[in-house]
């Protein structure tokens, strides 16, 4: 119990760092990138990150959110090679996924299907390179997660990379008059795969894998039966978030996707804030979640208060200041404020929610996650579809906030439905 404590208190400190010092560093790097770049070629650069990101989940098969699930156990025995087992088998699959996707998007754009300028390409073609450094990554993070090393996982991501992604941004405007998105994202991935290296680095020196596994007798398809789902679940729920920005990008006016990533690049402070709570709370549910439930119990609703507690605090400030973080980026960005208005408080409610299913998936109830995202998705579709050509970015932010709402509304809904059955459950 002392050693828990101890662990809670120094994830506190990271978790301070990581969403004050994580934003005001992600929110600087958006800043200079918009005053470099013009609205549409800013616009490209969110579409192509989003698209990118998407990738990056696809691949991995949710063996990152797994991992505090599964890892923590091994990492806790000191077993590297069953660590290291878990690792190959999603490491493998990513790769293979990640050269069809590249393979893909290469072909749509050399047909010009992704971008109607025939003479250009669109900046998604060079970002996707970047898709299986991305997923590496996130499992990487979500391993080094799983062994409590907090500061390891979350602040390079987290503070360090937009960080130096800034400098980068700044150093090539002094470089070269005329600044190209397709340079900002080679330096990006340059950037990403020297992250990556250094962690696979740390991960040996830690002893926490081994180049020389024995395989494991845990069966895969087993990890892939509880992954699967969570991948999609988060793949679905990133959709919610971002398809606003992919449908502007097709109904709307070019310079309407950069504002609007603007004000969601501001808003994103509540999930980063919400995911950052649960990779402190993760690995410890994972740990407890079978052997002492009452633990496991206590600890997800003292991550859901915090969660409460730093969302609202945050969700204030955004709504109180919300004009002067927009007006940096540029005096045409102002039309995104009621955007960021709309955005703040279905963001929140749904920051509430994310750890809700985070509970549920770990509980078995991972299907019902996804259906409950389907189903916000297609309102989040046909809400875009509707309101984006009459009230334009206003349209878009309605649209995710219908939908982000109901699918927070489902998850809560059915979390009371349940919790006595997943108590029973783990009573068993």
């Amino acid at each position: 119990m002392q050693e828990q404590s101890r662990y809670l208190s120094q994830g506190a400190w990271v978790l301070v760092c990581s969403i004050v010092l994580g934003y005001a560093a992600d929110y600087a790097f958006n800043l200079t990138l918009s005053q470099h770049l013009a609205a549409h070629q800013y616009g490209d650069y969110k579409v192509a990150y989003t698209l990118t990101t998407l990738a990056s989940v696809l691949v991995l098969l949710g063996g990152d959110r797994l991992a505090p699930r599964i890892l923590s156990k091994y990492i806790a025995d000191k077993d590297n090679s069953a660590v290291s087992c878990y690792l190959a088998s999603y490491i493998k699959r990513a790769l293979i996924l990640s050269i069809l996707i590249i393979f893909l998007v290469w072909l749509l754009s050399y047909l010009h299907v992704i971008h109607f300028d025939a003479e250009d390409h669109h900046a998604l073609a060079i970002m996707i390179v970047a898709v299986p450094i991305i997923a590496l990554g996130a499992l990487l993070s979500r391993t080094l997660q799983s062994a409590r090393l907090l500061a390891f996982s979350n602040l390079p991501w987290r503070v360090v990379l937009p960080v130096l992604k800034t400098g980068a941004v700044l150093i090539l405007a002094q470089l070269y008059i005329d600044m190209s998105v397709e340079l900002i994202i080679v330096t990006g991935i340059i950037i990403v795969t020297v992250i990556v290296v250094w962690q696979i680095w740390l991960l040996f020196q830690k002893n926490i894998v081994t180049l020389t596994p024995v395989e494991s007798d845990a069966s895969q398809h087993a990890f892939f039966k509880q992954s699967i789902p969570m991948m999609l679940a988060m793949l679905v729920t990133l959709m919610l978030n971002q398809a606003d920005i992919l449908m502007l990008e097709w109904l709307a006016y070019e310079h309407s996707v950069g504002h609007f990533a603007a004000a969601n690049t501001l808003v994103h402070i509540i999930p980063v804030a919400q995911v950052t709570i649960a990779s402190l709370f993760s690995p410890l549910l994972g740990k407890y979640l079978e052997s002492n439930y009452l633990q496991a119990l206590t600890l997800f609703k003292q991550a859901r208060l915090i969660t409460l507690i730093i969302t609202a605090l945050v969700g204030l400030g955004l709504w109180l200041f919300s004009s002067t973080l927009l007006s940096l980026f540029g005096k045409g960005y102002l039309d995104a404020q009621t955007t960021m208005m709309i955005l703040i408080p279905a963001y929140a409610l749904n920051a509430f929610a994310a750890l809700t299913a985070t509970w549920l998936q770990y509980s078995g109830h991972g299907k019902q996650i996804v259906h409950f995202g389907l189903l916000a998705l297609c309102i989040n579709v046909i809400a875009n579809l509707l309101l984006i050509p009459k009230f334009g970015l206003t349209g878009a932010a309605l649209a995710t906030a219908l939908s982000l709402t109901s699918w927070s509304a489902a998850v809560l809904i059915h979390y009371r439905s349940t919790k006595q059955k997943i108590k029973n459950a783990a009573h068993a």
